[in-house]
């Protein structure tokens, strides 16, 4: 726990599973940076891949940076999140295939993203371990989200966590989660 900066009032039973996540998205980036490796996906655990479509995306040429295969979307400050309705904002901003996130919002709960070379990574890394050599958070998403690379989030999303439904799903119920894309 040594190596993580936590909110001053964050008790331990938050930090260890926020630690635990967050240690294997780091681990992974490690072994991308190490390994030299390329095209790697990085899902959570208990995610829903729809196997079909992510072997379709793999033929498709990629923009360089990170894609998002599945996650939240969210406006990046917490007051602006009742501002209006992000469903149908985003709705009508996507488009099937790759879209660049824009400043307008962050994606979070990163159910899925592809790196296509180490040269993201590191500079995710830069980011969230900063010069201190501490992780600035134990949240892999606020880490990415603030890193100065390009973002892309693929629609309609490829990876699902049942419990948390993506941003840009489509076998999810409208009633789940109003900040959440859906397409039939």
């Amino acid at each position: 726990l040594d190596d993580y900066n936590f909110m001053w009032n964050a008790k331990m039973e938050n930090k260890l599973p926020s630690v635990a996540c967050s240690e294997g998205h780091y681990k992974m980036w490690r072994r991308i940076i190490d390994e030299d490796l390329k095209n790697v996906l990085i899902v959570e655990d208990d995610s829903d891949i729809e196997y079909d479509r992510y072997y379709e995306f793999l033929k498709l040429e990629k923009p360089n940076g990170l894609i998002y295969l599945g996650g939240r979307f969210d406006f990046p400050k917490i007051k602006d999140w009742n501002r209006i309705d992000i469903e149908k904002y985003m709705e009508n901003k996507s488009q099937e295939g790759f879209n660049k996130v824009s400043d307008d919002f962050i994606i979070t709960g990163t159910h899925g993203y592809f790196i296509k070379d180490k040269s993201i990574v590191e500079k995710m890394f830069e980011t969230c371990k900063g010069k201190t050599n501490k992780y600035k958070s134990t949240l892999t998403d606020v880490c990415i989200s603030k890193t100065k690379i390009d973002k892309y989030y693929y629609y309609p999303s490829i990876s699902n966590v049942e419990s948390l439904p993506s941003l840009i799903g489509h076998h999810v119920p409208e009633s789940t989660c109003k900040n959440y894309i859906t397409k039939n």
